[in-house]
């Protein structure tokens, strides 16, 4: 299946407790998908905080999160 249609209508097909579990993936999925776990936040924050001139204690400063 690789168009909406395709999965629509093969969805159409299933019996409800398999649409209803499929509708919870579903949900599952888009929050996963939405929401950026904290660890991904900060590494999207410490991407490129490693310029010359830093020194570790600075590097350090910043995985602690004491900025």
């Amino acid at each position: 299946m690789t168009t909406i249609a395709e999965i629509e209508k093969a969805i159409s097909h299933l019996p409800l407790p398999q649409v209803e579990e499929l509708a919870r993936w579903l949900e599952k999925y888009r929050m996963r998908q939405q929401t950026p776990t904290q660890a991904d936040a900060w590494l999207e924050h410490a991407v490129g905080a490693a310029k010359p001139g830093t020194t570790t204690a600075e590097l350090m400063s910043l995985s602690r999160g004491d900025e």
